[in-house]
């Protein structure tokens, strides 16, 4: 069944002040758009490894020409590129006052000065992903579930402008 944004919210309500697994409801593949989140894993707990979150952007809406990733040394150039876009917009959104441990963080591994295959970022003829970890909200180990819905429905798609 296709998912969407409403229907993440609506999970996202549903299991606002239950203990932290509950999150694991939300696993899974979500349409926002011309955005698609898709939540790989979710943490056990608010102070373990953040979440791992994919988010994916038609080539057709991202708009990069094809010049921009014909051959090697460009695709590289170009995944280094949005690996430091997605980075600075990560620390620009992550809200670390959604509660306790990791709460509210948005990020992906900041690249160094050299320009490197990343494997953050994936680009192919249909799509451009990008692969980041998210803190989701919690107050002590109980979820914030309309926290989660700000970030994951706001945020994210912001992220991706």
């Amino acid at each position: 069944m296709l998912q969407t944004l409403t229907d993440l919210q609506r999970q996202l309500y549903r299991i606002d002040g239950k203990s932290y697994p509950a999150y694991k409801d939300i696993r899974g593949r979500y349409d926002f758009d011309d955005v698609t989140l898709f939540i790989d894993h979710v943490q056990g707990d608010p102070f373990a490894a953040p979440s791992r979150l994919r988010v994916r952007l038609p080539m057709a809406t991202a708009g990069f020409p094809p010049e921009t990733y014909r051959n090697r040394s460009r695709l590289i150039a170009l995944r280094d590129f949005l690996a430091r876009c997605f980075s600075d917009a990560c620390r620009t959104l992550s809200d670390r006052s959604r509660g306790s441990g990791k709460s509210g963080l948005l990020a992906m591994d900041r690249p160094g000065q050299e320009i490197l295959e990343r494997s953050a970022i994936v680009v192919t003829a249909e799509f451009v992903e990008a692969r980041f970890v998210a803190g989701l909200p919690a107050r002590g180990r109980r979820v914030l579930g309309r926290q989660a819905a700000d970030m994951l429905g706001e945020d994210v798609p912001k992220l991706v402008e």
